[in-house]
């Protein structure tokens, strides 16, 4: 018992929520349908050189995803190049509005709502604040399939898009799948919100022992992103998981299909309309959204689109798995800065 005490003890040494910086902007849009979402705004640094940049967690996440810190914020990194930068959390995460039927915000939240309605929300926004006839967005793993089916609807606003680990499919073959389909539906309700967050912040003190484990190589690798800043991710990054989301993409396990709630959208079928460009980033060691999966979603996709395998044999210093692609130590370099390059690359060119 003392040596677990000891352990704990020297796992919050240096265990804190770093706060955001004073320049941050905090706004909170209201939705259609009564929810309050929450957005940051870091505003360019010097001369803005292009379109604002919005962007977006994926599930049992929040907007640190994207700003965890000084040395790990793509939000912070884009300010810094000259674009003006948005963080989003979706409903029931981070800042923004938990269900409360009493006030109107019932469960279940669905991936649908996100959307549908959290995403318009922001768009409109960030485009009514900044001025922007159109902004560019990128989205991390759920992130990016919401803005999936956003496009895959005909979603207006978005200039270029870069979807980071996105899967459009999750039947890999594996035993996680198989341990999914049997247990999946047995688990998750439209009903329950699952307290991952509080899960997340318990076990936060012991992540930097663990760093070789096979969880924390699930999601990261300790080659590409350190073991402390995982831990700052796991204590003040995660968010909880609505029960009905989880229920809505259980289903490209079950179905193998990228579908609305009801099954009458098919999101990678419409996929093929879609005109706005999308670069389609994925990473080889990506465990949670390998890279068949995000490939499946890169060859749906109509309209310009660029691939990007982040991997030693393209250039990185190191191999990246699934929350490297945000928090990593050299994705500035080596993922921030070519989806800057991509989304530079589809502006119109600048008047003298």
């Amino acid at each position: 018992m003392r040596a677990l005490w000891l352990l704990l003890i020297c796992g919050c040494a240096n265990l804190r929520v770093v706060p955001l910086p004073p320049e941050a902007e905090r706004h909170r849009p209201k939705t259609a349908d009564g929810w309050e979402i929450s957005l940051v705004r870091y505003r360019a640094v010097g001369e803005a050189t292009g379109r604002p940049v919005l962007l977006c967690h994926g599930i049992s996440a929040n907007e640190r995803n994207m700003d965890l810190d000084e040395g790990h914020s793509m939000a912070r990194w884009f300010a810094a190049h000259g674009r003006e930068a948005w963080t989003m959390s979706v409903r029931g995460t981070g800042d923004s509005d938990r269900a409360d039927p009493a006030k109107g915000r019932p469960l279940p939240i669905r991936f649908d709502q996100y959307w549908q309605h959290d995403l318009p929300t922001a768009i409109e926004h960030v485009r009514k604040i900044s001025g922007a006839d159109a902004i560019d967005y990128a989205g991390h793993s759920m992130g990016g399939m919401i803005v999936y089916a956003y496009l895959s609807q005909g979603g207006q606003g978005l200039h270029a898009v870069a979807t980071l680990g996105a899967p459009t499919r999750l039947d890999w073959g594996t035993g996680l799948e198989r341990l999914l389909k049997t247990l999946g539906p047995k688990l998750v309700s439209d009903d329950v919100v699952f307290p991952s967050q509080l899960g997340a912040a318990v076990s936060a003190p012991f992540q930097t022992f663990f760093a070789d484990g096979l969880f924390q190589r699930f999601f990261y690798n300790p080659e590409s992103t350190s073991p402390e800043t995982w831990q700052r991710l796991v204590l003040y990054g995660t968010a909880d998981t609505a029960g009905g989301t989880a229920k809505q993409l259980l289903s490209l396990v079950e179905t193998s299909r990228f579908t609305s709630a009801d099954g009458a959208i098919d999101f990678r079928a419409d996929l093929a309309r879609n005109r706005t460009p999308v670069l389609v980033v994925a990473a080889k060691l990506d465990r949670v959204a390998p890279t068949p999966a995000v490939k499946d979603g890169f060859r749906a996709l109509g309209g310009p689109k660029q691939w990007l395998l982040i991997t030693r044999a393209n250039g990185t210093l190191g191999e990246y798995g699934h929350m490297d692609l945000v928090i990593g130590e050299r994705a500035g370099a080596e993922v921030f800065h070519p989806v800057l390059d991509f989304f530079t690359l589809h502006e119109p060119p600048r008047t003298p």
